[in-house]
């Protein structure tokens, strides 16, 4: 599973593991579009991260909703596309 998060840096510096990693930099979206050796998932990344950008995240985003367990005082959270209102019973 590829999940994606949205945060804002506290920082731009990169500290990163170089037993992990051979480079990190950061990267405008445009061009990681364009470099012809990005992997196929992280070029769908990308693209779907600046089409957020450009028209709203609502466009593909997942709906997260957290509903109780059975277990008392534990919850779930379920992840879908937004449904009707009548379908959220």
């Amino acid at each position: 599973m590829y999940i994606i998060c949205r945060h804002s840096p506290l920082t731009y510096d990169i500290n990163f593991s170089t037993q992990e990693c051979l480079r990190c930099e950061w990267q405008e979206l445009t061009e990681l579009i364009k470099i012809s050796s990005t992997t196929p998932i992280t070029s769908r990344l990308a693209r779907l991260l600046l089409h957020g950008l450009n028209q709203g995240f609502d466009k593909i985003d997942l709906a997260m909703e957290e509903l109780p367990a059975v277990y008392s005082g534990r919850f779930y959270q379920l992840y879908h596309r937004v449904l009707p209102p009548a379908l959220k019973h």
